[in-house]
């Protein structure tokens, strides 16, 4: 009898402390949990914190924009499980967006532009806050690894309330975005917003620095550097260049009749005619005073003469301010030799001064084989 009692309370006691022991392992794990939870909330923050100080580094260092771009995107990409995504920034003057930057998409991917009005794009910059929005096939872009995303997630780039542009990235799936995920959204975006400000400002400097107030042309300084680019560009591909460079006849007799306003409207007048006669690929350049310059890439002799003479008819039949009737003369020199690039402009001088003692309103083409007469 005292055996069984002493069992029946041993069992008791067992039963008991199991309880404690069942207990105390139930809180702790909730402990744990707590625990666990807390640090990828830690873990979070600071992958957050990281994110923006990356982009807020990138924005204040001398990273070009598409650089800033490209970090922005993906490191917002990578938080948001997205597949793709692409950078678009207001085009100036029209009510569209071009993309600048992109990542996992196809070459050539559908969607290069988006217009303010079209959704997904209106609700964004009407809410001023991200939005997933599904994508229909005809629609998606195409993925670098095959196949096409089935939803974007849209994120306003803006500065104050000026619309700036807008981050696109493409999902596998549609999500919900927590308010902390939207709040990082539109920090990084910020960032972003940033640096398009300070690159537009930038580049506005530099066009002010890079054209002729007079004739709203590129000025001579543009014109070295980009005759630059296009002999190294020719050089890489194996074109040939060639180099107009033109004069208005009897120029100093305008200023001398007329007077220097007059003149200047004249030279305003020909810079007009110039861009409309180019083709669009051309570089039309005020060089100095009453001359101007043309760089003509991947063009040979006969296109050269062909853009010369169009040129010098359109002058020939146009009124200048104050009804003048007014001619130019001008010298064509082309080469495909990469050795005899750097020659080209002065042998367009020397081909001008021979239009000049040729009687004017002609065209001459420089011999690329020898030195020619020098301007005097």
């Amino acid at each position: 009898m005292d055996l069984t009692i002493a069992a029946f309370g041993f069992s008791a006691l067992l039963l008991v402390a199991l309880v404690v022991v069942l207990v105390l392992f139930l809180r702790l794990r909730g402990h744990t949990q707590e625990v666990e939870q807390a640090l990828a909330e830690q873990s979070g923050s600071k992958e957050r914190a990281d994110m923006l100080m990356a982009v807020a580094q990138a924005v204040n260092s001398s990273l070009a924009l598409s650089d800033v771009l490209h970090v922005a995107l993906t490191q917002s990409g990578r938080l948001m499980g997205a597949v793709a995504g692409a950078m678009y920034l207001v085009t100036p003057g029209k009510a569209e967006m071009r993309r600048q930057s992109d990542y996992n998409l196809t070459h050539n991917a559908r969607g290069a532009g988006r217009k303010l009005d079209e959704e997904p794009l209106r609700s964004v910059v009407t809410a001023q806050r991200p939005v997933v929005a599904p994508l229909d096939s005809e629609h998606a872009p195409g993925l670098e690894g095959g196949g096409h995303p089935t939803h974007v997630l849209v994120v306003p780039v803006q500065r104050a309330t000026q619309l700036m542009g807008a981050m696109e990235l493409y999902l596998p799936k549609p999500r919900q975005l927590r308010e902390d995920q939207i709040e990082l959204l539109q920090g990084v975006a910020a960032e972003a917003a940033m640096a398009i400000s300070h690159a537009q400002l930038y580049q506005a400097q530099e066009e002010n620095a890079l054209t002729d107030e007079l004739t709203k042309l590129p000025n001579r300084r543009y014109m070295a550097q980009r005759f630059l680019q296009e002999m190294q560009r020719a050089r890489r591909h194996h074109k040939g260049l060639a180099f107009l460079m033109l004069d208005i006849d009897h120029f100093k007799q305008i200023n001398d009749t007329n007077g220097h306003l007059h003149g200047d409207a004249v030279l305003a007048e020909l810079a007009r005619i110039l861009t409309v006669a180019k083709r669009e690929s051309d570089v039309a350049a005020r060089y100095g005073g009453e001359e101007f310059g043309l760089i003509l890439n991947e063009t040979g002799e006969t296109g050269a003469m062909t853009l010369a003479e169009r040129i010098r008819e359109k002058v020939e039949a146009a009124t200048f301010p104050g009804g003048l009737k007014l001619t130019v003369s001008i010298g064509v020199a082309t080469t495909d030799d990469e050795a005899l690039f750097t020659s080209l402009i002065e042998k367009a001088d020397q081909a001008l001064y021979s239009a000049k003692q040729a009687g004017r309103n002609t065209v001459r083409v420089a011999d690329m084989r020898g030195v020619g007469a020098r301007r005097e």
